[in-house]
């Protein structure tokens, strides 16, 4: 990489900042060369074991939080869990149909 002959200069601070610039310069060719050869990097790792796992659709997700949601809810004090279900119920009808849909069964007793 010319550590040594690229660059002449007698100041300490040159020096420094170049051989940096040259370290920074095998840290990016490592790099390029990690991702394009090597299957071990983080994110093929990340890819080989999670295969088997599938992403939660949203319809799962948001049935999921809002189940959650109502058990968290139920051990409010009564005044707080009355205003919480009528802000809830009026976010639930200000969105789409779809999700609408999802909310349709919901249930406040546990």
């Amino acid at each position: 990489m010319k550590l040594g002959t690229e660059f002449q200069s007698r100041s300490y601070d040159a020096m420094v900042s170049h051989t940096t610039i040259v370290f920074t310069r095998y840290i990016l060719l490592e790099w390029i060369r990690r991702n394009q050869n090597d299957q071990k990097t983080y994110g093929e790792l990340f890819f080989m074991f999670c295969d088997d796992i599938q992403d939660m659709d949203l319809t799962n997700a948001l049935q999921g939080l809002m189940s959650l949601f109502t058990d968290i809810v139920s051990m409010v004090s009564a005044d707080i869990t009355e205003m919480l279900k009528s802000k809830v119920n009026n976010w639930i009808e200000s969105q789409p149909l779809f999700i609408q849909a999802l909310f349709g069964d919901l249930c406040w007793e546990s």
